[in-house]
């Protein structure tokens, strides 16, 4: 039998332990974001993988390479139809911005009068940069450094990808991987655990999912309304790229402008600039009501968290973060709540769970008794019983 270490060696190592995982989160921190977003595809395309598996009965593995290569095939498709115009259409935006400011220099008078002051508009435009119309003339350094970033953006999109395949796949493994770290005499705490946060992942997903279909159909209606053509289609992309914060409606916006610009309103007779600046309001009066109002409401009632912290979470993380974090910072706030909860019942010595009555395992499916609702794992052949008393499955968690 191995000699057991002493309090003092074990403390010792599990602070080298933790300084070590410190500094490898420190040294590895351009690999969480590729890691994440390819947690996130995974954790999206799961629903996809079990309603087909459940349906055809095929083996997950099949499923999981036909829903992949779909999903794959799609995202390269578009990336064919529209990666090519973007240059093009770029270069002329840029035009148009440099006709839109010579117009608007000429349409503006030299000053206005305000309150009895006198203020000077002749240089309003000095601060804005200058656009070359060869901004992508064919230079040996920006080619050098446009090969380095695609390397680069190509190595994490290959991380990204394969990282998203086996997590489809394997997740059932991985994770009782991971929860057969916890020593026996925890492990009903650490399912828990595992299954309070799902949960809160879950109800994210479905709040952020009502968040596309309002912003998609309010962002029609406006469209619709001030006579901005495929107005439809607006609706429907507003509604699909917003689950990319400010980046996803931002673009949308842009398209909607340029499209504002070259074709007109087509019912109101107003010139293509005006149109253009009704149009940048519209679109960002949407964003505006649905980032200070809408968002922190529903993902507020959805995840029971006030909305005014929800508020604060997501614009500080914009400011501080980037996309990326202010994409999953609503979940992980989720997540983190039910982990502090956790932590100070067990530091006060109260019941974590206080609706627990009894976490059952007949050696194929997990049943989870909260305060007589079930949830097993996997719908079982045969009812369980406990102390006698026979449990039908309430609640499905694959």
């Amino acid at each position: 039998m191995s000699k057991s270490w002493s309090k003092t060696t074990r403390y010792f190592v599990l602070g080298i332990v933790i300084i070590l995982l410190v500094w490898f989160l420190v040294a590895a921190n351009g690999l969480i974001g590729p890691l994440a977003i390819a947690a996130m595809l995974a954790y999206v395309l799961n629903p996809m993988v079990s309603l087909v598996n459940s349906r055809t009965k095929l083996p997950r593995n099949w499923v999981v390479l036909l829903v992949y290569l779909t999903s794959l095939a799609t995202i390269i498709t578009l990336g064919i139809i529209f990666v090519p115009i973007i240059p093009s259409q770029t270069a002329l935006f840029l035009e148009e911005l440099q006709i839109i400011q010579s117009e608007l220099e000429a349409a503006l008078p030299s000053s206005v009068a305000i309150a009895g002051f006198r203020i000077s508009l002749s240089g309003i435009f000095n601060g804005l940069p200058g656009v070359s119309t060869n901004f992508f003339r064919p230079d040996t350094d920006v080619i050098l450094l446009a090969l380095q970033a695609a390397t680069t953006n190509l190595g994490w999109i290959l991380v990204i990808l394969v990282t998203t395949y086996y997590l489809l796949q394997d997740w059932p493994i991985f994770r009782e991987w991971i929860l057969g770290w916890a020593p026996d005499e925890y492990e009903y705490d650490a399912r828990r655990l595992y299954y309070e946060v799902r949960n809160v992942w879950q109800r994210y997903l479905r709040g952020q999912l009502r968040l596309m279909f309002i912003v998609g159909i309010l962002t029609g209606l406006g469209a619709a309304a001030i006579g901005l053509p495929g107005a439809l289609a607006f609706g429907v992309l507003a509604g699909l790229f917003d689950v990319v914060l400010s980046v996803g409606p931002a673009i949308v916006m842009v398209v909607a402008a340029l499209v504002a610009l070259y074709s007109g309103s087509t019912f109101l007779a107003i010139h293509p600039v005006w149109f253009m600046a009704l149009v940048l309001a519209v679109f960002g009066g949407i964003q505006g009501f649905e980032n200070i109002w809408l968002r922190p409401r529903i993902m507020g009632q959805t995840l029971h968290i006030h909305p005014a912290v929800l508020f604060v979470a997501v614009i500080g993380s914009l400011a501080l973060g980037g996309v990326l974090v202010a994409l999953i910072i609503i979940p992980v706030l989720g997540s983190a709540g039910i982990l502090g909860r956790y932590l100070y019942c067990k530091i006060l010595d109260l019941e974590p769970w206080p609706d627990l009555i009894a976490v059952v395992d007949d050696g194929v499916d997990e049943v989870v008794i909260r305060g007589g609702e079930t949830a097993v794992s996997s719908p079982p052949a045969t009812a369980l019983t406990v102390t006698g008393q026979p449990i039908q499955p309430k609640e499905r968690i694959p």
